[in-house]
């Protein structure tokens, strides 16, 4: 009699003669994903539309249809089929970790192609309300951001970016936030917000190119604010540096005339 601990040797054989189980998607879905790194993008495409139509519940067809929305939104700049992709993704997979993506990606689209701002920010808004822990947040507030300026809604954009500034601290994309505020304080005629604003950005640069900026910000809020010694200082400060130093000579020329006038 056999011992309970050896496996019997013709159940073993059985095994071995059984077909391997497969997943018809995930095979699908990495032939789609080899013929994208591949540069064969007709071929990867049909795959990735493939998945959702033949396997819906698979749990590859988000990701297929967010692949799909990309290829057809930055290689083949389809805007309408990118956003028809999103779009079924978000309908038949709300709940999938791709949802946020597609519906930031739709966002941007709305936003930089079709300047269509007030849609943008009906598809950024979704994402904070329903995905608030998506790991692209700091993408979605500064899109958001740029997009309530669009409608010119000048209140909503500042409390997004200070709510990016405050969030993520240390993404690149707060720092792109900081340097939008500032701008946009500046075109407000708020001048002392502005120079604060510049002034936090010139010590927390670490570039040539941002210190000039910063300078630039700073020389531009104290002129607004009247204080006209200052600004001259900031402007002498880049002029040899500036992409246009004699627009800037020009400007220290004029701003001395004034001091003159006083």
């Amino acid at each position: 009699m056999a011992s309970r601990g050896v496996f019997p040797a013709f159940l073993f054989l059985a095994l071995l003669a059984l077909p391997a189980c497969s997943d018809p998607a995930r095979e699908r879905f990495d032939a789609a994903e080899k013929a994208l790194m591949e540069q064969r993008m007709e071929a990867a495409l049909d795959g990735y539309r493939s998945i959702p139509k033949e396997y819906p519940q698979s749990r590859y067809a988000p990701t297929a249809l967010l692949r799909q929305g990309e290829l057809f939104g930055v290689y083949y700049r389809n805007y309408p089929a990118a956003i028809e992709a999103y779009e079924s993704l978000v309908f038949n997979y709300p709940r999938s970790a791709e949802a946020p993506r597609a519906l930031l990606r739709q966002g941007e689209i709305h936003h930089l192609h079709y300047l269509d701002h007030a849609a943008a920010v009906e598809d950024l808004e979704m994402v904070r309300r329903k995905f608030p822990r998506f790991a692209g947040m700091d993408e979605v507030l500064l899109l958001l951001a740029k997009s309530y300026a669009g409608i010119g809604d000048t209140p909503r954009q500042t409390a997004v970016l200070s709510e990016l500034i405050e969030k993520f601290p240390e993404s690149s994309r707060a720092t792109e936030g900081r340097w939008v505020m500032a701008f946009s304080l500046l075109a407000q005629g708020k001048f002392f917000e502005a120079d604060r604003e510049f002034r936090k950005l010139y010590y927390l640069a670490t570039d040539r190119v941002s210190i000039l900026r910063a300078r630039w910000g700073m020389a531009q809020a104290l002129e607004g604010k009247g204080q006209l010694g200052a600004a001259v200082e900031q402007y002498e400060a880049i002029r040899n540096d500036w992409e246009d130093p004699a627009y800037v000579t020009d400007k220290i020329a004029r701003l001395r005339r004034r001091m003159e006038e006083r």
